[in-house]
């Protein structure tokens, strides 16, 4: 007779881990992007973009449009590629038992995790800072910062990518 191969608590924990880092790529790539804060002596405002903003924003300006912005709206959409691929892949391991993606599929999630956030940083610092200043005294300042977009989809990154390279372990 057969014996019937039961699934582990380890392989449904290293799937619901990598489900949850899958869901948060998605989720973090539609929700607001970047915020811009202006800071001054009359007013303090903040301004929040998704990535379709900041793409059509980027497209109105022309040649003197964001830099770094074309790098880090791609790798947001391949971070997300490689989150669902990283599920998948523990999802076929672990239940299927079919081995057809090789840990490749989870570094290369943690490492397009980590140029993301690398290019995130870049846009942030290299955009639309300013200071305007009288005597020495700062009448307004403005910078881009991180919104909760970018900081879903990092953690989501290594919420995928991690149990897909824990999956293959031996």
């Amino acid at each position: 007779m057969a014996k019937k191969k039961s699934i582990s608590l380890g392989a449904i924990i290293l799937t619901a881990i990598a489900l949850v880092g899958a869901v948060l790529t998605i989720t973090g790539l539609f929700l607001n992007w970047t915020k811009y804060s202006v800071e001054s002596v009359l007013l303090n405002k903040e301004y929040q973009y998704t990535l379709k903003d900041l793409a059509e924003t980027n497209s109105n300006l022309g040649d003197n449009g964001f830099k770094m912005f074309g790098a880090m709206n791609a790798f947001a959409y391949i971070t997300m590629i490689l989150a669902l691929v990283s599920f998948a892949s523990v999802a076929l391991a672990k239940f299927l038992n079919m081995k057809l993606i090789k840990p490749v599929a989870a570094l290369l999630t943690i490492l397009s995790t980590i140029l993301l956030i690398v290019f995130v940083c870049m846009f942030c610092s290299k955009n639309a800072g300013f200071s305007f200043s009288i005597a020495g005294v700062n009448l307004a300042d403005g910078k881009f910062g991180w919104s909760v977009g970018p900081i879903l989809m990092v953690i989501g990154g290594f919420l995928s990518g991690l149990p897909a390279l824990a999956a293959y372990k031996k």
